[in-house]
């Protein structure tokens, strides 16, 4: 092949496109060797590619001559159709790998009954980058942020001058700058022009994208198929976009989520296919598959704190044939078995929903013994990074301390609690923070045993230091304001120490000694520092620090530190965590450790 410098615009490309013609082309031309007469007798073909071993895997896995070897019933007129074509399919391979001048000395010749295509392939000089330029033009340029969206486009494109020129790189960073643009208001985008100049003898490529914005897109209302069961509303309470927004991919991927996510639907797809003729209120198409109404889990795991453990859940999320989800679940480990019934109205077009929850509790944690009942209400706010809870709680406690000590409490407790959320991933996060603050009250005057306020805030911060080093920070702290714990229900002050608090300790070993059982304080503060250093992706190991105590007047706090080593896996099914830590205060080393399936 021999192309002229003025011949070459996009000569990879055309290469490339010609191919398939080339190919069906030979397929008719060997399919008539075959039948032909005179070429009956059939022929075993080995192939040998002597070339580099990146250009080699590319010709074994793209050569006519290579793919018809394997059939091992080769004719005449087809063994020589392949071989005589197979020099220029070796040109044209190569040339999207960026070698336009290549060298290639086929020779055939049978040994011991097989015969042997060779092909030595010398590729010379690589074609080199010489220039690159990516401009976008028509009605983005009227964007405030329009110097800052086409500056996005050129760094999407990583192709640099002094890369080698290869079409499939070629190909993916074009793609790559023209979905830069796309992805937010202009969804009608294309590319205007797309020139390679390739020049072979002085092996440069002179590169130059033009990406056409097209007009402004905005989105409508959605049109909803697949629906059978559940009212449009379910749907469309969902939807983050408000009509005459901005096209906004990243808003349909939330929007696919929050489907995918409510448990309603098996599978769900949000799309929209606008017209750059009338780019303006473009329909949202949503296409949903219901889910089964009804389901049983089952849960199983191990952990060091609380042993075996197990779950079933039973859950409908058509009670009554209105959207309401019922759930239902068993828990039981070594420490504590629990009954719990929920039922969570449909979200509303605020994004607010209503929850209520009946519980019973029966734990026997540090010696004390507890059994609990609790009713709850709540008014409910959940996106992907915030959450907003307003509960109001009655709760009914039995207690039981070894040296015979029994009390019963009660408390009508109003909760506000807010979360916000930026990890990356809800199993496996690699970076981002969660921070967690939550305040309520109850009254001696309104079906409480004791007037107090509780404050709580729980934090965790994920940052990648290194390639392979993760820091990993968690802090946590309390108070329960009240003169004294006397009457306030477990379920509102404080323990710590265990696999996920204060390692080193047993679980929930630290607090307030109290009639031969550790109870609950008024204050907490604990704080965790943990480096991870990953050896593969998935597979890490880590030195920690931690420290903190649960107690019971403000001015005795004694913090206790534990410290130590461990090893970490991102499973499938979430983080799994093996510790070896010593207990300071204790004078002892504890393993932690937690694996298995938990719907919980």
């Amino acid at each position: 092949m021999r192309l002229q410098p003025h011949h070459l615009h996009h000569a990879a490309a055309a290469q490339v496109a010609a191919a398939p013609l080339r190919a069906l082309a030979l397929t008719l031309v060997l399919l008539f060797a075959w039948v032909a007469p005179g070429h009956a007798q059939t022929r075993t073909l080995k192939v040998e590619l002597a070339a580099p071993k990146p250009l080699a895997d590319v010709l074994a896995a793209n050569l006519d001559i290579v793919r018809w070897s394997k059939r091992g019933d080769l004719t005449a007129g087809q063994l020589e159709q392949l071989y005589e074509t197979a020099p220029d399919q070796v040109r044209e391979l190569a040339a999207t790998e960026g070698y336009f001048t290549p060298t290639v000395k086929p020779s055939l010749e049978q040994r011991n009954g097989v015969w042997v295509a060779r092909f030595e392939v010398e590729p010379g000089e690589p074609t080199r980058v010489s220039s690159v330029e990516v401009s976008v033009s028509g009605p983005i340029a009227q964007d405030p942020d329009a110097a800052k969206r086409i500056e996005q486009a050129r760094r999407a494109f990583r192709i640099q001058p002094g890369a080698v020129f290869r079409q499939a790189d070629w190909t993916l960073n074009k793609q790559r700058a023209l979905r830069r643009i796309a992805r937010l208001r202009y969804a009608t985008a294309r590319i205007a022009e797309s020139r390679a100049d390739v020049d072979p003898q002085a092996r440069t490529a002179a590169l130059r994208l033009v990406i056409d914005s097209g007009p402004a897109v905005t989105i409508g209302a959605p049109k909803v198929n697949g629906l059978q069961r559940y009212s449009p509303r379910v749907v469309l309470n969902l939807n983050p976009i408000p009509p005459g927004a901005p096209y906004d991919e990243e808003a349909l991927e939330k929007y696919q989520r929050r489907l995918l996510l409510s448990g309603y639907f098996a599978s769900a797809l949000v799309a929209a296919d606008p017209d750059p003729a009338q780019p303006d209120n473009t329909p949202l198409l949503v296409t949903v598959v219901e889910a089964p109404s009804r389901k049983v889990e089952l849960g199983a795991g191990y952990s060091t704190d609380a042993g075996p453990r197990g779950q079933i859940r039973y859950s409908d999320n058509n009670l009554a044939g209105r959207a309401l989800r019922l759930s239902t679940d068993v828990y039981v480990d070594r420490l504590v078995q629990e009954g719990r019934a929920a039922l969570d109205f449909p979200r509303r077009e605020s994004g607010w929903h209503y929850g209520l929850e009946a519980k019973i509790r029966d734990e026997d944690i540090q010696g004390q013994e507890v059994l609990d009942w609790s009713v709850t209400g709540g008014n409910l706010y959940l996106v992907e990074d915030y959450e907003s809870a307003l509960t109001l709680q009655y709760l009914i406690e039995r207690s039981e301390l070894p040296d015979g000590t029994r009390d019963n409490r009660s408390a009508l407790f109003l909760n506000q609690r807010w979360l916000w959320n930026t990890l990356d991933d809800p199993i496996n996060p690699r970076r981002g923070y969660s921070f967690q603050v939550q305040g309520g009250a109850a009254s001696e005057s309104l079906l409480s045993t004791q007037t107090f306020g509780r404050v709580h805030l729980r934090g965790n911060y994920l940052k990648p230091l290194a390639r392979r080093v993760t820091l990993a920070l968690r802090g946590e702290a309390g108070a329960v304001l009240a003169d004294t714990r006397e009457g306030i229900a477990s379920a509102y002050l404080f323990r710590t120490g265990g696999d996920t608090s204060i390692r080193g300790y047993a679980f929930e070993s630290l607090g307030v000694d109290e009639g031969g059982a550790i109870v609950g304080g008024r204050y907490l503060a604990v704080g965790s520092v943990e480096l991870i250093g990953w050896i593969t992706r998935e597979w890490g190991a880590a030195v920690f620090a931690d420290a903190g105590n649960a107690w019971d007047e403000i001015d005795e706090f004694d913090p206790v530190l534990g410290y130590g080593t461990g090893v970490r896996w991102r499973s499938p099914l979430g983080n799994l965590s093996l510790d070896v830590a010593w207990g300071e205060q204790r004078d002892d080393l504890r393993v932690h450790f937690s694996a298995g399936i938990l719907l919980r």
